[in-house]
């Protein structure tokens, strides 16, 4: 700014020596006036531009006086030039600067357009990207309406956590792999009951937790690992217990009345892979999961009771006989063998009537125990009071009557402690196979229920 007053002075002081060098020239020689005053103008237009309106007005006026002064004498005519001169001059000068503001005006009217026109560009940018999310969003949020619907109707528990994993694949996308992790209540660890894995893993062999599992199960929160090489909680860097190779994961816990029941987990080798809002749409898909998971294993246990006998646990009659219709179809229509065996304890009402309906019950508990660990695939059930059935798929009558002579010697063998006496029971078995027995549901049945009269009439504590 000084530099620039200074230069002002500079030019103002050039000028008003040359003004003054015109104006006697003019004035106080006999040199031609017309050129000599429109030299005279050029000053006095140059000081109006080059020292500002206001400082060239004050130039004027000064320029006005010392020309008064060194026309002493002579003829005002020429004197009247600088009035005259500096009247055009403004009416020109007003023009100029009504153009150049006007000018002036539009450029910045125009600049103010050009800034709106990029501010509303990047506002529709912005709107744009917001829409996209807002449209993703509702595709997931859609999604999610569908995954509750689908799960509300199912109620197999392997049904629902295969559910649970795709639809933990499709709504967040990007993985590379995803385990669903339940909790055995007994010894409270985590088992892999469900995995799903893409092209860039190995199959998953594992069959238990590992470190992050275990601190989602304890901390009862999500977790999101951008990079497990740099995450502090974990060590920084990738334990060797982790048995795939694998950079960023999210992991939600299945909460159920307070109570973590399972964990579902997904994994990207690539870090950075996953965000919060990946994370919190795993979370919603949990709490779906969750109830969803608690509900199956409701109906599976309702179910278990409507076909499972309360005293003993082995499957009621209805349900056997529904079993098998299904066995008898399937070996028609394959070909197959399989057999039937129908047992009972003998003497049983002595026992009720020696040692009471208690006794009854430990004789029937026992002989359950001992009928499980003989099933060897087939179904175990109790036909009646003390009448017990059991169906071998694919077992032919020689195999049978192994079977059923293993199971008459274990109960043999098997002491039971009455009332503090110890005693020993037995069962007699009747044997049926398909088709040499029978081709039909009660012809078979009919076949192995007379055997087993048969064998109690011939002494009891025998096959037939």
């Amino acid at each position: 700014m000084e530099s620039k007053n200074l230069s002002k002075i500079r030019i103002g002081t050039f000028l008003s020596a040359s003004f003054i060098l015109i104006s006697f020239l003019v004035f106080r020689t006999n040199l031609p006036k017309i050129p000599t005053l429109f030299l005279y103008n050029l000053i006095i237009i140059a000081a109006m531009q080059s020292l500002g309106f206001y400082r060239g007005l004050f130039f004027l006026g000064v320029s006005i006086f010392l020309t008064i002064i060194a026309s002493l004498g002579m003829d005002f005519y020429y004197v009247w030039n600088v009035p005259v001169f500096f009247i055009v001059f403004l009416i020109v000068e007003s023009q100029i600067k009504r153009h150049e503001y006007r000018d002036h005006i539009i450029s910045t009217r125009m600049e103010e357009v050009r800034e709106n026109t990029n501010m509303l560009r990047e506002q529709h940018k912005r709107h744009k990207r917001e829409a996209m999310l807002l449209e993703k969003k509702e595709a997931r949020y859609n999604f999610l309406k569908d995954v509750t619907s689908h799960l509300s109707s199912t109620f197999s528990l392997n049904d629902v956590t295969g559910l649970v994993l795709k639809n933990a694949l499709d709504i967040v996308g990007k993985s590379e792999s995803a385990l669903l992790f339940l909790v055995d209540t007994q010894k409270q660890e985590l088992n892999l009951v469900a995995s799903k894995t893409g092209s860039g893993f190995e199959k998953i062999k594992t069959k238990k937790g590992d470190l992050l599992d275990d601190w989602v199960f304890k901390q009862r929160q999500c977790l999101l690992v951008e990079d497990i090489k740099k995450d502090f909680r974990f060590g920084g860097k990738q334990p060797e217990e982790y048995p795939r190779s694998f950079r960023s994961i999210i992991s939600c816990p299945l909460i159920e009345e307070k109570k973590v029941i399972g964990i579902v987990r997904l994994e990207h080798s690539r870090p950075h892979n996953y965000n919060s809002e990946d994370l919190r749409l795993l979370d919603v898909l949990c709490d779906l999961g969750a109830a969803s998971l608690q509900n199956a294993k409701l109906y599976g246990q309702t179910l278990e009771l409507a076909i499972t006998d309360g005293l003993t646990g082995l499957y009621l009659r209805r349900f056997f006989l529904d079993r098998f219709k299904e066995e008898l179809s399937r070996s028609l229509r394959n070909d197959l063998s399989f057999s039937l065996l129908i047992l009972d304890i003998d003497d049983f009402k002595n026992y009720n009537d020696k040692y009471g309906h208690t006794a009854g019950d430990i004789v029937l508990k026992t002989i359950s125990r001992v009928l499980n660990g003989f099933e060897e695939g087939g179904i175990v059930s109790r036909y009646g009071g003390e009448e017990f059935a059991i169906l071998l798929p694919d077992t032919s009558k020689k195999k049978a009557k192994r079977i059923a002579e293993n199971i008459r010697s274990a109960v043999k063998g098997e002491t039971i402690e009455l009332r503090r006496v110890k005693t020993n029971v037995t069962v007699s078995i009747g044997v049926a196979t398909f088709p040499e027995d029978g081709k039909v549901e009660d012809q078979l049945i009919l076949k192995a229920d007379e055997r087993l009269y048969r064998a109690k009439r011939e002494g009891k504590d025998r096959i037939v």
